[in-house]
C-alpha cells in the first residue's frame, strides 16, 4: 500500500479575482512557500499570456479537475494591498449591483496597482541648507537673486519639499540644481510631514451652527447617517471641519468626498490652511503614480484626511472614523460606465460595516436623501441662516417672451449687470451650453450639422474653427458652404458660452470677462489662475457651465443669473425638474455672500409655468416635497426601484435582440405581480459613438421581491455572452428610465 502524503504537503489551491467581465472567480494552485493572505496580488497564467489577480481565499481542494488547474506564477506583494474589509465591501458591491466580482475588486485598487507594478514606499525629497562661509553666501546674494531667495527660505525652515519650493518660485528646479552644484543645499528622502497644530484658528460658530455641531458630535461614534441640509452660504464646510477635528483628536482618519476636487481649488486651500499637511488629495487630474502615492500615504497613516472624488471612497485605512460626502446630490457620484455604482450609497454601506458615522451635506439634497430623512432613516439637520450680513437673494424671473435678446441676454439683464459692476460688484452668468453655437444649418436646403457617430448635432466652436460632438469628441472643420447643396448661406443659431464671452467683452469694455467651462479649463491650477480676479474682489463678469455652480464661495458676487432655464421644462428625463430646481438654488446662492446684498435672476420664456412661479415663492425644501409627491403618484424613484439592462451593438436590431434574449430569462419576473418590465426599446439617444443602444427596464416598489426574482434569473442571464458586436450590462438603481 502506498503511503498517503501528510496534510502539510497536500497541494493548495486559491480563488482569485481577475478584472474581466465574467461573473466568476478562478482557481489556481499556489506555492505554499509564497504569501497566501487574502488581498495579495499574484501574476497568473491566463490564455496565451498572463493577468494580475487578487487572492480571495485558499483551500485544500478545488471544484475543477486538479490536472487542469494551472499554478500561479508569482506573488507580487509581501502583504495584502486590500484589507479584509475592502474585500468584503467589494463582495457586497458585486452582489448588490450585480457586477462582475473581479472588475469590482480592481475598482477598489489604485490604477497603478491594477497591473504588475510593485508597491513602493511614498517618499518626498526635502532640501536642507548647508553651512556656507560668508564669502560664498555673499556671492550668491549678489549674483543670483532667485538663488538667494530660495536659499533664504530653506535656511529659515526645517527643510522644504518640491511643492513648497514651487510656491516660492514656479521655476524652482533649475535654481535648486544650481544651489546643489554650489553645495549650498542638500536633499534627502523623507516621509510626508504632518502638522501637529492647526495653522489657522477655527472661526466662531453662529448659534445654529453650534447647535448642529453639538448634535452631530453626539453621534460621532457608532453607525449613523446624518443629512446636513443647509442653504447656500450657511457654513456647512465649517461644520464638516469641526467634525473632522473631533476625529483627528481621537486619532481617527477621515474620507472627505467632493464632486470635482480638481476644480475646487478654494476648498483645497481652506483644508490646507486649517489642517496643514495632514491631508492628501486624489482626483482624475493627477497621474496614476500620484494617486497611488496619496492612497499609500493614507493607508500608512502618514496623513489623516483623504480629500477626493468618487474613487477615493475605497481608500485603505485601519483607523477610519468618519466619511463626509459634500454636495451629495451631485450626479457625478453615480458611475455610469464600467462598474455602475453610486458612491453615496456604497459609502453608507461602508460606514455601516465599520460602525462609524457618515455625513451627507448639500444646499439642495437629492430627493432620495430627503425621502430617507422624512422616513427617519437619516438624522436630519438644517442650517437656515447665513453667518454673513444678508440672507440668500429672492429669485426673480425675467420674462423673455416677445423680447429681442442680445446674445442670450435681455435688456433688463444687461441693465442689471451695468448697475452691479458700477457698484463694484461681481456678476455670475450661468449658461449650461459650451461652445459658440449649438446649431449650424443651411437656409437653402435645411441641412444641419449632425455627428456621423451619434444622434446629436455638432456644436460650433469658433475659436477652434471646428464643429464638435460633445458626446463622442468627433470633430470636423466648419464648412465654407453647405455640404448638401453647395449654397454658402450657412448660419448658426443658439448661444454658447464662447459666443456670450465675446459679446460681453464688447458691451462691458475694460471689465474682465472670465469664462469657465470644459473648453477653457484643463485642471485645478488653471481654474485657480482664472479666478484670481474674483479672489481680489474686483468688478468682473464670470460666465460658465455647471462647473461654476458647485460649492464656490466668492463674497464679491452680488448678481447671479441663469440665462436659459427653459431646457429642463421639456426634457424627456423625469429628473429634469429636480436638476433644474437644484441648479437654480445653487447658482442663485452664489450671490450676496459678502457685505453687499445679492440679486438672483432667471430668464425664461415661460414665466407663468407653475414650476417657475414656485421658484420665486417657495424654498427648495417646499418645492422638493411637491416633486416627491408627484413622483409617488407617477410611480417614479425614490418611491420605486429601477434595474436597467442596457445593450449597445453595431446595429439597433442586434441590441434589441440581445435584450429580448435577456427578457426571455426573466420568466420568473414576468409572473411576479408588482414588477413592471418595460422594453426592450431604443435608448433616448439611440446611436452614440457609432454604436446603437437599447434598454430593458424593471420597476418595482418592492425591492426585496425584485432582488429575489433577479437572483433566480441571473445565473441564466450571466451565461448570455457579451461580444464586440453586441455588449450588455446591468445598472441597479439606474438614474434615468
Amino acid at each position: 500500500m502506498s503511503q498517503q502524503p501528510s496534510p502539510s504537503v497536500l497541494p493548495r489551491y486559491a480563488s482569485f479575482a481577475i478584472a474581466i467581465p465574467l461573473f466568476r472567480v478562478f482557481d489556481y494552485s499556489i506555492d505554499i512557500n509564497q504569501p497566501v493572505q487574502p488581498g495579495i496580488r499574484y501574476r497568473l497564467p491566463f490564455g496565451h499570456g498572463s493577468k494580475v489577480g487578487v487572492l480571495l481565499s485558499t483551500s485544500q481542494t478545488t471544484t475543477f479537475s486538479a490536472a487542469k488547474v494551472k499554478p500561479a506564477l508569482e506573488a507580487l506583494d509581501r502583504s495584502p494591498v486590500l484589507s479584509e474589509h475592502i474585500l468584503e465591501l467589494a463582495r457586497w458591491i458585486a452582489d448588490y449591483y450585480l457586477q462582475p466580482p473581479g472588475e469590482v475588486l480592481f475598482q477598489c485598487l489604485p490604477r497603478y496597482l491594477r497591473s504588475a507594478q510593485q508597491q513602493k514606499p511614498v517618499r518626498v525629497k526635502v532640501w536642507f541648507a548647508e553651512h556656507l562661509d560668508i564669502e560664498a553666501r555673499d556671492a550668491i546674494e549678489r549674483r543670483s537673486p532667485r538663488q538667494h531667495e530660495l536659499l533664504s527660505a530653506i535656511e529659515a525652515s526645517s527643510g522644504l519639499n518640491a511643492a513648497q519650493l514651487k510656491a516660492i518660485n514656479p521655476n524652482w528646479h533649475g535654481v535648486v540644481l544650481a544651489l546643489e552644484s554650489k553645495q549650498a543645499i542638500r536633499w534627502q528622502w523623507q516621509k510626508p510631514g504632518s502638522a501637529d497644530e492647526l495653522l489657522q484658528p477655527a472661526p466662531e460658530l453662529n448659534s445654529q451652527q453650534a447647535q448642529v455641531v453639538e448634535a452631530m458630535l453626539e453621534k460621532s461614534t457608532g453607525f449613523s447617517v446624518q443629512l446636513l441640509d443647509g442653504i447656500t452660504g450657511s457654513g456647512k464646510t465649517e461644520v464638516y471641519f469641526r467634525l473632522v477635528e473631533n476625529q483627528l483628536a481621537r486619532n481617527r482618519q477621515v474620507i472627505y468626498l467632493v464632486p470635482e476636487i480638481g476644480l475646487t481649488s478654494q476648498l483645497v486651500e481652506r483644508v490646507k490652511a486649517r489642517f496643514g499637511f495632514r491631508f492628501t488629495m486624489s482626483h482624475s487630474g493627477l497621474t496614476d503614480v500620484q494617486r497611488y502615492q496619496a492612497w499609500e500615504q493614507f493607508r500608512q497613516g502618514d496623513v489623516d484626511i483623504m480629500l477626493g472624488t468618487r474613487s477615493s471612497l475605497f481608500s485603505e485605512t485601519e483607523r477610519l472614523g468618519l466619511i463626509i460626502i459634500d454636495e451629495e446630490h451631485d450626479s457625478s457620484y453615480k458611475q455610469e460606465d464600467g462598474i455602475r455604482y453610486h458612491a453615496r450609497d456604497v459609502a453608507i454601506k461602508r460606514a455601516q460595516m465599520l460602525d462609524i458615522p457618515i455625513v451627507l451635506g448639500s444646499a439642495t439634497p437629492s430627493l432620495e436623501s430627503l425621502n430617507n430623512g422624512e422616513r427617519e432613516h437619516y438624522a436630519l439637520y438644517r442650517l437656515t441662516q447665513r453667518p454673513t450680513a444678508y440672507p440668500p437673494p429672492r429669485i426673480q424671473l425675467i420674462d423673455t417672451r416677445n423680447i429681442k435678446l442680445d446674445t442670450g441676454c435681455s435688456p433688463q439683464l444687461i441693465q442689471k449687470i451695468h448697475q452691479h459692476l458700477k457698484a463694484k460688484g461681481q456678476v455670475l452668468l450661468y449658461l449650461n451650453r459650451r461652445g459658440f453655437a449649438p446649431v449650424v444649418m443651411c437656409h437653402e436646403c435645411s441641412w444641419q450639422s449632425h455627428c456621423e457617430r451619434c444622434d446629436s448635432r455638432l456644436t460650433m466652436h469658433q475659436s477652434l474653427h471646428r464643429l464638435l460632438c460633445h458626446h463622442c469628441g468627433y470633430a470636423q472643420p466648419i464648412p465654407p458652404a453647405c455640404p448638401a447643396c453647395g449654397h454658402n448661406d450657412i448660419k448658426h443659431y443658439g448661444i454658447g458660452t464662447e459666443q456670450l464671452e465675446q459679446r460681453l467683452e464688447q458691451i462691458f469694455t475694460g471689465v474682465p470677462v472670465i469664462r469657465i467651462d470644459r473648453d477653457s479649463i484643463s485642471g485645478r491650477d488653471e481654474f485657480a489662475a482664472r479666478l484670481q480676479t474674483l479672489n481680489k474682489g474686483e468688478p468682473c463678469v464670470l460666465i460658465g457651465t455647471q462647473m461654476i455652480a458647485k460649492g464656490h464661495d466668492y463674497p464679491a458676487i452680488t448678481l447671479s443669473a441663469i440665462l436659459d432655464a427653459d431646457q429642463a421644462l421639456f426634457s424627456a428625463s423625469y429628473r429634469a425638474t429636480e436638476h433644474l430646481v437644484q441648479t437654480v438654488f445653487q447658482v442663485s446662492g452664489r450671490s450676496g455672500r459678502g457685505q453687499q446684498p445679492g440679486e438672483a435672476l432667471v430668464q425664461t420664456g415661460f414665466s407663468e409655468h407653475p414650476l417657475m412661479q414656485s421658484l420665486t415663492r417657495q424654498s427648495y425644501r417646499e418645492i422638493s416635497e411637491a416633486i416627491l409627491k408627484e413622483r409617488r403618484l407617477l410611480g417614479f424613484p425614490p418611491h420605486v426601484r429601477v434595474v436597467m439592462f442596457r445593450a449597445d451593438a453595431l446595429s439597433l436590431e442586434l441590441a434589441l435582440d440581445k435584450l429580448d434574449e435577456i427578457r426571455s430569462k426573466l420568466t420568473v419576473i414576468a409572473n411576479q405581480s408588482g414588477i413592471n418590465c418595460i422594453g426592450p426599446i431604443p435608448a433616448l439617444m439611440t446611436r452614440r459613438i457609432g454604436r446603437y443602444r437599447a434598454q430593458l427596464c424593471l420597476i418595482s416598489d418592492d425591492f426585496r421581491k425584485l432582488r429575489r426574482s433577479l437572483s433566480e434569473a441571473m445565473p441564466a442571464i450571466e451565461n448570455i455572452p457579451s461580444t464586440h458586436s453586441v455588449k450588455w450590462m446591468i445598472d441597479v438603481d439606474a438614474h434615468d428610465l
